[in-house]
């Protein structure tokens, strides 16, 4: 999916016929409804503007980079500035590249695909490092980060957090009795079905090691 936040109809019509091919195209016409819809969205690149009324795309670039929901979002400045002074400035606010205008459609579209594959490059990455090799769910390490992320979004609402930690019970004497193979599969059969019983976003299922699962319930009180 790819983004794009430009408050001229115009500009977003003749980028979309240029990306086309790449996926899906969906748009913003400001800087706040763009940080919004990515929020909402999580887009894997951003074709950002710079001029736009209320908050330029180097302010849109460098708030989306500053929010750990946001910043592995990938983003291009799109502008009619040529100069190196304004191609620094794209790069310093955290922009992954910078295309002027008027558009080169054959320019524009190389540097989408370097920046999709890149995306995809690090998304992979990524989620070698957070996922569990047995269950295929996220591991105790992203759980950490996670958690501490939402506490801390939860303590500035003033909102419920919910957690739930899950022990497979007898879980060592069903291994010993049907071997590791099947102890194995009860693990993968256990995180499938938590995972499966999400209902919300922002509702996390974690190894958290061994036959120990956690469960992160955003705005979710007892009872």
């Amino acid at each position: 999916m790819i983004l794009i936040i430009d408050d001229n109809p115009k500009s977003i019509k003749a980028l979309s016929l240029i990306i086309r091919d790449f996926g899906q195209v969906i748009f913003a016409t400001s800087g706040q409804s763009g940080i919004a819809m990515t929020m909402k969205t999580k887009p894997d690149l951003i074709l950002l503007d710079v001029e736009m009324p209320g908050m330029n795309g180097y302010e849109v670039c460098r708030q989306l980079k500053a929010d750990a929901a946001t910043r592995n979002c990938s983003v291009i400045i799109v502008t009619s500035h040529s100069s190196v002074d304004h191609e620094v400035a794209a790069l310093e606010a955290g922009a992954a590249d910078f295309i002027t205008k008027p558009l080169n459609a054959p320019l524009v579209r190389a540097r989408v695909k370097t920046q999709l594959l890149v995306k995809k490059q690090a998304d992979e990455l990524h989620r070698q490092v957070e996922q569990d090799g047995l269950t295929g769910i996220y591991n105790r390490r992203y759980f950490d980060q996670q958690y501490a992320q939402e506490w801390r979004r939860h303590q500035r609402q003033r909102s419920p957090l919910g957690l739930a930690l899950i022990d497979v019970d007898f879980f060592k004497a069903y291994n010993d009795h049907y071997g590791h193979q099947q102890g194995d599969e009860c693990l993968r059969q256990v995180a499938k079905g938590l995972h499966s019983a999400l209902r919300r976003p922002g509702e996390t299922v974690a190894r958290y090691g061994g036959e120990e699962f956690a469960v992160i319930l955003p705005y979710t009180e007892l009872g």
